[in-house]
């Protein structure tokens, strides 16, 4: 039987022991490598989806980990609090925006017991959060219950789908582990395995309206493939040369896609995404 709280200790030793969680995925310039044009990209779709509705621009990550997507709001003037069962991430999330000259309130809690009263954030998200809990009806109804009325909750998840656009690359992942075996070797090093959901929205919508939320809708994200010699969790880099071409590829998709649909090339059609999102307003 899967831990209801996630696999709290496998998380918190991959922050403790992979050097990839110490990188903040956001710039404020070009995006330099594929993680860093995956967050820019989470911050466009999330603001579409937000539609100028901020009340007073009080934002809250749960399992924040470094605070990637955080860091964008937290730049564009939102009052941000990050909250991580895992006090290494917030430690993380911490040297990350003092770095940076980012300012936000760090918290180590429970997502299912959150520590903050009701109706207080007008925006309560979450990036790879909810797929990792085998009951996900607390972890939702605790972040409705903190949110004002009329605020805003979204869950970016990213479930266990192989048969997703990825199956169509995994021969570049696995010619890369061939070319790179040493450093493939010390990616894979250390690094514990967690527990991923392979459902899709349909019982993530089921706990949202259960939670009082309403307009409740789904669509899939991430319409790239992910290279890497080491992609799970944390994510390993290629050299920087190498992130680069991928970086000037994927605009280049990006565009034509756009240019193609009209719409929001981030997001495509659920179980072909790398991800998907769920969202709903508090009534």
């Amino acid at each position: 039987m899967v831990d209801p709280k996630g696999d709290v200790s496998a998380f918190d030793k991959n922050w403790r022991e992979r050097p990839e969680t110490q990188y903040l995925h956001w710039t404020r310039g070009e995006p330099a490598n594929q993680i860093q044009l995956a967050f820019r990209r989470h911050w466009l779709t999330f603001n579409r989806l937000l539609d100028g509705k901020v009340g007073q621009k009080r934002c809250l990550e749960v399992g924040c980990g470094r605070g990637s997507l955080s860091a964008y709001f937290a730049d564009d003037g939102w009052n941000c609090t990050l909250l991580d069962l895992s006090p290494t991430a917030i430690e993380r999330a911490q040297s990350a925006f003092a770095q940076e000259g980012l300012s936000a309130q760090f918290d180590v809690g429970d997502c299912l017991a959150l520590p903050y009263e009701d109706n207080h954030y007008d925006l309560v998200f979450s990036i790879g959060l909810l797929e990792h809990f085998e009951a996900i009806d607390q972890v939702i109804s605790e972040q409705a219950r903190i949110l004002t009325p009329g605020g805003l909750f979204i869950g970016y998840v990213v479930p266990h789908i192989p048969d997703n656009l990825q199956r169509d690359f995994e021969w570049v992942n696995d010619l890369l582990r061939a070319l790179l075996p040493s450093e493939t070797a010390d990616a894979q090093s250390g690094k514990a395995e967690v527990y991923r959901s392979d459902a899709l929205s349909p019982p993530y919508l089921k706990a949202m309206t259960n939670s009082g939320l309403v307009d409740c809708q789904h669509i899939g994200a991430y319409s790239l493939p992910m290279i890497s010699h080491s992609p799970e969790f944390p994510f390993s880099l290629l050299p920087e040369a190498g992130e680069q071409v991928l970086v000037n590829t994927f605009n280049q998709w990006l565009l034509e896609r756009e240019q193609k649909t009209g719409g929001d090339p981030w997001l495509c059609e659920e179980g072909q995404g790398q991800a998907f999102l769920v969202w709903g307003r508090k009534a």
